[in-house]
């Protein structure tokens, strides 16, 4: 799997944090996976979503944020005051949203972010909630 996963039972695991280019998949959310005969682990289904959002923040080449490296901490750092953590390289970071974050004011924050050229983002898996909040 390649990012860690909490082995559950010898078919489940669950998400540390969202993967960088999964789609459907957040932090925490339970998986029931397929073990090859090398040992490696395969996806086969969702059992139980978490509740998290997954959202992929890309720096824009020519960003306010300054240069890409030393890596994507000037993307966390505008979302750690909502109590959203996340991870990433290469200026490409996947925040993982808590079930109680402000989404309203995440969406906002997104949207400026996109608006004033810092980055573009995409939603890797989101809930009914994230859906329903806009931002105004």
């Amino acid at each position: 799997m390649g990012m860690g996963a909490e082995l559950l039972s010898p078919d489940k695991v669950r998400l540390p944090r969202a993967p960088l280019a999964a789609v459907n998949a957040a932090k925490g959310d339970v998986f029931r996976v397929r073990r090859e005969p090398d040992g490696s682990l395969w996806i086969q289904e969702k059992l139980r979503a978490s509740g998290y959002c997954a959202i992929r923040v890309m720096r824009t080449l020519d960003s306010p944020l300054g240069p890409v490296e030393p890596g994507v901490g000037a993307i966390l750092d505008r979302f750690a005051k909502l109590g959203v953590t996340g991870a990433g390289m290469f200026g490409i970071a996947v925040i993982d949203v808590p079930p109680n974050a402000d989404l309203h004011a995440l969406r906002r924050l997104l949207d400026a972010g996109e608006r004033d050229g810092w980055w573009t983002y995409e939603e890797l898996c989101v809930t009914d909630d994230w859906r329903a909040a806009t931002s105004p």
